[in-house]
């Protein structure tokens, strides 16, 4: 091989007369890598995303006080699959922001670094129990987090959640008077349909057991009593983990107003899913797009 000569070393020069132009490609955002206090000795990490500037109700040339439900942003709750972590729907929320909402992305009990203990928690039914009612505590909390912000209006919260995250919505959807909008992705309407994925050993009356120990708190139980909270639920036909038996039993167990649609796509849905969700959250939280700003 022939070895460079001196003077090859300018093939590689270029005018650093000043900073490289950039053009965005997208809406400016915040993201606040923050953790909030779920209970005593409970924290939940979370990201906020929130849109660029200092929000809609801060006007320095007003004396009156804000008015809640006038000129304030929508906020949402996103709970991520299992694998997942708090950053799996931030593009989403991202995109979001663009349309003028704020969104608090939780890291759930199984999130990428806790799922090996938290599966060895839920093997135990009882502990299931506990574990579960504190997640959606936890998510309960987040909205406390968010309705606390004067910027946001309560009256327009919404909850994304994608397969157990989407149980976890369910529960809270029936639960939570607060909620307008959810979106259950890929979800089952059983705790113990997800147990008997993933804990090999739960077989039987095991899995009988633990089935009627967890009946009190099956999203099943509780998106029934969602309403008036509208209700998305996502699946996929050729869903690889839950089947579409339970993906309808699911529905079929929520109040109206609901809707359901079928993608054709597995567990993780797909880009139709994500263009029909966003497009339904901006209807029922009265989104609107916003368009970059390119100025800089």
């Amino acid at each position: 091989m022939k070895e460079p000569s001196d003077n090859s070393r300018q093939l590689f020069d270029y005018d650093a007369g000043g900073p490289p132009g950039i053009q965005t490609a997208g809406i400016d955002v915040t993201i606040r890598d923050l953790a909030y206090q779920a209970a005593p000795k409970r924290w939940v990490r979370a990201y906020m995303v929130v849109p660029a500037g200092e929000g809609p109700l801060e006007d320095p040339r007003s004396s009156q006080a804000p008015v809640r439900g006038q000129s304030q942003w929508p906020g949402l709750l996103f709970l991520h699959p299992g694998p997942g972590s708090r950053a799996t729907f931030l593009g989403e929320a991202v995109t979001l922001a663009g349309m003028g909402a704020v969104s608090l992305l939780v890291d759930a009990p199984w999130a990428d670094d806790g799922v090996a203990a938290w599966g060895r928690a839920v093997e135990n039914p009882e502990e299931a129990v506990r574990e579960h009612l504190r997640t959606v505590i936890g998510l309960r909390r987040g909205i406390d987090l968010l309705a606390a912000r004067p910027d946001i209006d309560p009256e327009r919260i919404g909850f994304v959640g994608h397969s157990i995250g989407a149980l976890m919505g369910g529960v809270l959807a029936g639960v939570e008077g607060r909620v307008k909008a959810a979106v259950l992705m890929a979800g089952t309407g059983r705790f113990a349909d997800v147990a008997a994925l993933n804990l090999p050993t739960l077989r039987g009356e095991r899995l009988a057991q633990y089935r009627r120990t967890l009946a009190e708190i099956d999203p099943v139980a509780w998106v029934g009593r969602a309403a008036p909270t509208a209700l998305l639920f996502q699946s996929g036909l050729h869903d690889e983990v839950f089947t579409e038996e339970q993906s309808r039993e699911f529905f079929e167990r929520a109040n109206e107003p609901k809707t359901l649609k079928w993608y054709d796509a597995g567990h993780y849905l797909d880009e139709a899913a994500r263009r029909d969700r966003i497009a339904w959250l901006g209807e029922r939280l009265s989104l609107e797009r916003r368009e970059p700003d390119r100025s800089r």
